[in-house]
């Protein structure tokens, strides 16, 4: 005890006793002190203009100069001061290139690549080369032209994180952004390259410079790229087993980027490339759905962090080194390199300017402005500069400082000046004004916001806990304005552009051509912003698998810089089309191995036939087949080496003797598989390579006799190298391998390929209900609706061709996906459990491991499973409930039919005979919109310009179900575009315990009275009698209405009854159930041929109703 009390509370010092101890690793303390005042100055001047990276270096520097007063916190600093550079370097330096890359839009660097190269190489070493002659010229420590070149390097490159800090949020183009942070990254590269080249030079010159130059090439861009690429698919092939376990990646994303950096400094390769192309590669998408948040706010305070002690050390490090040589003339010399720097730059932007113009996205001054102002000089000029200081030859230690000093106090200039004023540059500029159509898109953004809090607020009035709440503070608290400023002119036109509470059409058409086209790139900018979110979503929810949600948010993101450009399913087929590589070759093996013209014949009962037959059909034939192949390769490898005359002739022999047992290999099989051996392709093969042997004896036993001259000497060594073609014959074994490994490959492709077509359509979909919202202008919301009706059209025709192509495929995607719905469903189940109390933390672990192990296993799933038969397709109908005796009744009164391409089903405008449940193939549905029976003027004033109805239904789908149930004509054709097959039920048939109410026009009734479950508006259209709000078919009735008026000439509801209604009912039968007005239940009429009879309700209940929920939600 003695001993923990003496090593923790006293410490013995100089033969005195300190309660306090004395020796701490104050280091660590500093650490954290750092990050805390990073914290506190990130509180304070969150709202401020003021870099805090700023403040943190002045903190540097003051604790570097009270170090140099004070003795006693000399020490501490003077050793923070001396940090190796290479350790800084690998500090800090990862996290700042790797969080830089993996922000960066990969789709718009790809197309402005040549844009960034030029900026990052020939722009980076012209302006390197001019501040280095500027340098050389003006200083006054007669530096000599190599450490002027070497100081010209430190001061030009740029930091890819701080250079975009102050414009990334303010509405710059994403363009620019990637400009300027992507010549950041690779100019970092290019430094790496010159200064260890200036570097060498300087401290010990030599003459291979162009050798070290050309080295340093190959290492530090080539073979940098190919390891940064493989490292990619190495993490991403590890984090595609990881399920689920956000913890997990974040350490293997943080673990890797440093392992990675330090593997490539270590081999003398470039780290900086290497996590870029990482960091490139890798997206949100790379990671598991939820997790992508996480690690963007993990690498964000990383981030942070590293930027906070890069400056603190910096600031520490300029005060202990430079603060004995400043002098006046340094100042003077250090704003001249300032303007130097940012003249020098802005000269080099304008230089290159031409070729930046022609390439990528194109160029203009204002982006070049921008590039010019927005360099700032931060992470590699100071690392850059401390590593120069860090030199032990005390000859030249003030040049040294002096370079820590210009280089330092010149980072800190331009975060001071430019950082702070960028964005009003930027401003200024044009660059991000706040365009009309914006404008107007926030204000309708508002008034919608303004809208939900005033239905919050009146349902909080009739709360009866807070109803007496002060609702005047109430509603001047919750009130928000908007965050634009007007105009009177875009007030007025903002004005015009509203629509009419009452006919939801414009007040005004005074809205210029040109005001039109700019409102309508401002809608497909949030169109594809939405689509873009509709595609992360379903990746979140496993509705898509990895690779089809980067290729869909690739595409979407593609589209997004090019005016005008909207998505649609012909572009996006280009990302999933492959040149047919794969296939040809897999058809090319499997036609080589398989497709023969003859099949095995059949033994002969022939006594010397019938052994060979026997023998040649044995595994251990081709066994020792394969064994006599792997023996004949040895003394092939053999001769091909020196050896004497003796070993040559026994070599010869070996030969003999290889060629005979290939022969009677032959032999055996053309007694045993008489014609048929022919026909067979590896057979053929085997041939050849004996026809070839034996000319191969021919010429060696020809040529020995006579005189060797240099052309027989060629024609022996050619056929020397033809006998290794006798190995092949053991891709025998291997190509039925190499076709699975293709056939799985292949099945990949096309499971990603019909992903990204669901994908899309089901974006699409997402997207539809936002155009009015998104638009605000009637024309454009038409014209947006009409080209996203047709994308979604051609999408699902897309969908049915691939189900008819690929079955096999296609089933076995729906079937993970469906598990992959139910699995999400539990885990949101098990949530709402926990929240509730029900499950404690232990049981929450028990059943998510349970859960997350049913996810790992969809991995599992084989790529390819079997569509279900026509009686299986029964089984899975949600509506049949998997009923034995409903699923009999329907086979009994249902047929299997077939339907050739382009046979009509159903005629628009003709009585359905029937309802049509589709086994396979695909069906076409064209024709009028359908209106559903809502009153022909109310749909014309919906929709004035309707557009043609168009839709595709594929397996699974039922078609005919309402008009059956309502007794009305079909609204539109449907064709078979395909060869179909489906179960065709001649009948319109009921459940008991759902049956149809007809609602006559202006008449009121009431729903939702205890004894429905569910009432849905399957005909006409409806008003609710309590508010005004008018409801049009197909619709399922909200539960909050309690009294309907009929609003058309014919309305029909389809109402679904409680169970606890159904036995109380039950003892009563069926019929009896049909108390309700207008209700059709009980018996149903069954047309069969030209009979006619009715149904007991006994028989009723066995049948299945496409009147039943299902078929309404459906088409709602």
């Amino acid at each position: 005890m003695s001993a923990i009390n003496s090593s923790s509370v006293e410490t013995k010092l100089d033969g005195h006793y300190h309660i306090i101890g004395m020796r701490r690793p104050f280091i660590v303390l500093l650490v954290f002190v750092s990050c805390a005042v990073g914290a506190l100055l990130r509180t304070i001047l969150k709202k401020s203009h003021i870099p805090i990276i700023i403040i943190l270096s002045l903190i540097g520097v003051l604790l570097g100069v009270v170090g140099y007063f004070v003795k006693e916190f000399r020490v501490l600093i003077e050793y923070i001061a001396e940090i190796d550079p290479i350790l800084f370097l690998h500090m800090f330096t990862p996290v700042i290139i790797f969080t830089a890359a993996f922000e960066m839009d990969f789709y718009i660097f790809r197309k402005s690549f040549w844009q960034i190269f030029l900026l990052s190489v020939p722009g980076f070493l012209l302006n390197c080369t001019l501040i280095g002659v500027l340098t050389y010229k003006i200083n006054k420590y007669n530096w000599n032209w190599l450490i002027s070149m070497l100081f010209g390097v430190i001061v030009g490159t740029t930091d890819p994180i701080l250079s975009v800090a102050s414009v990334k949020n303010i509405g710059l183009s994403k363009i620019v952004i990637n400009l300027i942070k992507g010549e950041s990254l690779f100019s970092d590269a290019t430094t790496a390259i010159v200064f260890e080249l200036f570097r060498d030079l300087v401290s010990d010159p030599h003459t291979e410079v162009a050798k070290e130059i050309i080295i340093k090439l190959v290492l530090k861009f080539i073979a940098s790229t190919i390891f940064g690429f493989l490292s990619s698919r190495i993490v991403k092939y590890w984090l595609s087993h990881i399920v689920n376990d956000g913890l997990t990646e974040v350490i293997l994303s943080f673990s890797m980027t440093y392992l990675i950096f330090f593997i490539a400094e270590w081999l003398g390769m470039s780290g900086v490339i290497s996590l870029t192309v990482l960091g490139l590669l890798l997206d949100s998408v790379s990671f598991s759905p939820g997790v992508d948040e996480f690690i963007f706010r993990f690498w964000a305070m990383l981030t942070f962090l590293a930027h906070v002690m890069i400056f603190i050390i910096i600031g520490i490090v300029i005060a202990v080194k430079t603060f004995p040589y400043v002098t006046i003339r340094d100042l003077f010399f250090i704003l001249t390199l300032y303007l130097a720097l940012i003249l020098i730059r802005g000269l080099v932007v304008l230089f290159l300017s031409p070729l930046l113009s022609r390439l990528g996205y194109g160029f203009n001054c204002r982006w070049g402005a921008v590039i010019v102002w927005s360099g700032m000089r931060a992470t590699f000029t100071l690392n850059m500069a401390l590593g120069i200081s860090q030199s032990k030859d005390p000859g030249i230690a003030a040049m040294k400082n002096m370079i820590l000093l210009y280089a330092g106090t010149a980072s800190l200039m331009t975060l001071m000046i430019n950082s702070t004023t960028v964005k009003k540059l930027v401003t200024t500029l044009g660059l991000c004004n706040i365009t009309l159509p914006k404008r107007m898109a926030m204000y309708s953004a508002v008034q919608r916001i303004k809208e939900m809090e005033a239905n919050t607020c009146s349902m909080l009035k009739l709360d009866r806990f807070v109803a007496d709440a002060n609702w005047t503070v109430t509603e001047e608290a919750i009130k928000i304005d908007y965050p634009y400023k007007f105009d009177m002119e875009e007030a007025s036109q903002i004005v015009r552009t509203l629509k009419c509470p009452d006919c939801n059409t414009d007040i005004s058409d005074e809205t210029t051509p040109q005001q039109i086209a700019d409102i309508l790139e401002e809608a497909r900018l949030r169109l594809l912003t939405a689509q873009i979110a509709s595609y992360q979503k379903q990746y979140h929810t496993g509705m898509l698998n990895q690779d089809a949600a980067q290729t869909l948010i690739g595409a979407a993101e593609s589209c997004v810089d090019i005016r005008g450009k909207f998505m649609n399913i012909h572009e996006v087929k280009t990302y999933w089309e492959s040149k047919g590589l794969l296939v040809s070759f897999k058809k090319l093996l499997s036609d080589w191995v398989y497709n023969v013209k003859d099949e095995k014949s059949k033994p002969a009962w022939n006594e010397i036939v019938k052994p060979c037959h026997y023998i040649v059909f044995m595994d251990e034939f081709e066994c020792t087949s394969y064994i006599i192949t792997l023996l004949n390769l040895i003394p092939i490898l053999i001769d091909f080496t020196h050896l004497d005359e003796t070993y040559i002739k026994q070599l010869k022999i070996c030969n003999y003797y290889f060629i005979s047992l290939y022969i009677l290999e032959a032999s055996l099989k053309a007694l045993a598989m008489g014609k048929a051996y022919i026909f067979h392709h590896w057979n053929q093969f085997e041939l050849v390579i004996i026809i070839v042997g034996l000319i191969d004896i021919m010429i060696i036993n020809i040529f020995k006799p006579l005189h060797p001259t240099y052309h027989m000497i060629k024609t022996i060594r050619v056929f020397r190298i033809i006998r290794l073609i006798r190995v092949l014959r053991l891709l025998k074994l291997v190509i039925p391998r190499l076709i699975n490994l293709l056939e799985k490959q292949t099945n990949k492709q096309l499971t990603v390929r019909y992903d990204i077509a669901k994908g899309y359509v089901q974006g699409e979909e997402d997207t539809k209900y936002l155009i009015e919202q998104i638009s605000g202008y009637e024309t454009i919301s038409k014209e947006i609706n009409k080209m996203m009706e047709n994308n979604k059209q051609d999408g699902m025709k897309e969908l049915g061709l691939m189900q008819r192509d690929y079955p096999d495929i296609v089933t076995a995607v729906k079937t993970k996906q469906v598990v992959q719905t139910v699995l999400n469903t539990a885990t949101e189940t098990l949530k709402v459990l926990i929240s509730s109390g029900i499950v404690d933390k232990n049981e929450e672990a028990k059943l998510q491991k349970m859960i997350l192990q049913k996810k790992k296993n969809l991995g599992t799933l084989p790529s390819t499973i079997a569509p279900p038969t026509a009686e299986e397709v029964l089984h899975g109908i949600s509506w049949l409930e998997n009923e034995k005796k409903q699923i009999e009744f329907f086979q009994k009164r249902a047929r299997i039919s077939y339907y050739d391409y382009g046979t009509i089903i159903y005629e628009e405008h003709k009585m359905p005979e029937g309802i049509h449940l589709i086994i396979s193939g695909m069906t076409k549905l064209c024709g009028s919109s359908p209106r559903y029976g809502v009153a022909k003027d109310v749909y014309e004033r919906r929709n004035p310009k309707p557009v043609p109805y168009t839709d595709y239904l594929v397996s699974g789908a039922i078609i005919g179900e309402l008009n059956c149930l309502t007794k009305q004509e079909m609204e539109y054709t449907v064709t078979c575009e395909t060869t179909v097959q489906d179960w065709s039920y001649k009948t319109c048939i009921k459940l008991p315990n759902v049956y149809v109410m007809d609602v006559p026009t202006h008449s009121k009734w009431d729903i939702y009275d205890g004894t429905m479950d569910d009432v849905i508006l399957v005909h006409g259209s409806v008003q609710d009698c309590k508010t005004p709000q008018p409801y049009f078919a197909p619709c399922i009735l909200p539960k909050t209405c309690y009294q309907v008026q009929g609003t058309a000439a014919v309305t029909k509801l389809l109402i679904v009854r409680t169970t606890t209604t159904m036995k109380r009912k039950s003892s009563s039968r069926c019929s009896n159930a049909c108390g309700r007005r207008q209700a059709t239940i009980g018996n149903a009429e069954e047309t069969d041929g030209s009979s006619r009879h009715s149904l007991n309700s006994d028989s009723v209940q066995g049948e299945t109703a496409m009147t039943s929920t299902e078929g309404a939600a459906r088409m709602v």
